[in-house]
């Protein structure tokens, strides 16, 4: 079992729960994808999860560094999208806190990847 602030992941039950975003316990063997992604913080809960996407320190339709949301977006073989949030607040594009979360969401992606070799 791997717990972090955001996500408990059991291999052995084959769930993981989420505790910041789409908050639930799901099955492992219906995560059909994930990824890294930043949330534009103005839409965190009002939108699809990774709906409004930061890319780079600025978004699609805004000129201005925006606050976000450091997270994982995870797709079911059902094709819902959740959202696990590593963010616990809206942070700034390569700020030290964008970049420890950052860090903690690459710990979260290796334990998936690592469970997923095939």
């Amino acid at each position: 079992m791997k717990e972090f602030r955001s996500i408990v992941i059991d291999a052995d039950s084959n769930t993981y729960t989420i505790k910041d975003g789409t908050q639930g316990e799901y099955k492992l063997s219906e995560i059909k994808k994930y990824s890294i992604l930043n949330e534009h913080a103005n839409y965190r809960g009002k939108a699809e999860p990774f709906l409004h996407q930061v890319l780079g320190g600025a978004s699609s339709f805004i000129a201005v560094e925006p606050k976000l949301y450091v997270g994982i977006k995870i797709t079911t073989t059902a094709n819902e999208t959740l959202a696990v949030y590593i963010s616990e607040n809206p942070v700034l594009f390569n700020s030290d806190l964008y970049m420890s979360d950052k860090k903690e969401a690459e710990k979260i992606k290796s334990v998936l990847d690592k469970l997923f070799e095939r």
